[in-house]
Parts: C-alpha cells; structure tokens; sequence
C-alpha cells in the first residue's frame, strides 16, 4: 500500500473521530441500561431488581462523566450458571465482544458493546439462591451528573 493511500486512510479515520460527537451522560445511561435489559432478557425467567437506582458517577475527563449500573437477575429454577454464561457472547450477537472470560471460582465474562459499554456478567450464590450479577459502565457521556 502506497504511502499516499496509508496518510489519506488516516486522514478520513481523523476526521471521522473529530466529527463523531460523545452522547450525553443521560443518553449514555439509557443506552447502558438498554443494553443490560438485553442481557437480562436472556437469563431464563429473570427477574430484574435494579441494585444502584442511583448510580455512581465518575469523571473522564473535561465536562465528561460515565455511570457505573448494577442490576441481579433472578434466574427461574433449573439454571446452569456455567452453560448460561458460555453461551451468552454468542447469543447476543455482533455488537458484543468478549474482552475476557473472568478467573472466579463463579461463571463470570467481561463484555464490550459497540456502544462503548463495559459489562461484567456474573453468577452468584447470594443469601442461598442464585443471582444473576450485572455490571455495566455507560461510555463517558457529556454533561454533569444529577444533583440529589
């Protein structure tokens, strides 16, 4: 590839990021929380119970924040924790990427979405049942946090 096409490729990818705007943090939010409904949506006979309705919100950086949810789902009875999270990248489809199947004595995999979302998805034995653990942080959004 000439050296003219590889400096005109980078210019075009350039412009591109300088012309793609970031959500705003409340945009970036509803996307996260739409994102973890998905994976919910999986669990066999979920019941979602939102776990931080007031999430945390750390800066990224000028004027930009992101959001750390948590959400458990109760899975209905017969669930396979380990089959559930092994088939769960799969299931979901392109827009998740698999960024590292996590090392605990618990089935747990850590995903990326396209939408810049980060997720952590882990089965756990809490108070004798099991749960259904979501993690998700919002890319940095645009915008200051809500004031309580």
């Amino acid at each position: 590839m000439s050296s003219v096409a590889v400096l005109a490729l980078t210019g075009f990818a350039m412009m591109g990021c300088a012309v793609a705007e970031r959500p705003t943090l409340e945009q970036a939010k509803t996307e996260t929380e739409a994102v973890m409904q998905l994976i919910a949506d999986e669990v066999p006979d979920g019941v979602v119970k939102v776990v931080t309705p007031d999430p945390t919100y750390l800066a990224c950086g000028d004027d930009t924040y992101y959001a750390t949810l948590r959400w458990g789902v109760t899975p209905g009875p017969e669930f396979d924790g380990e089959a559930f999270v092994d088939a769960l990248p799969g299931r979901l489809g392109k827009d998740f990427v698999v960024a590292e199947t996590v090392d605990i004595k618990s089935p747990a995999v850590a995903l990326d979405h396209a939408s810049g979302a980060l997720l952590d998805v882990k089965v756990l034995e809490v108070d004798g049942g099991i749960v259904v653990d979501l993690l998700g942080l919002t890319p940095c959004g645009v915008g200051q946090p809500p004031t309580e």
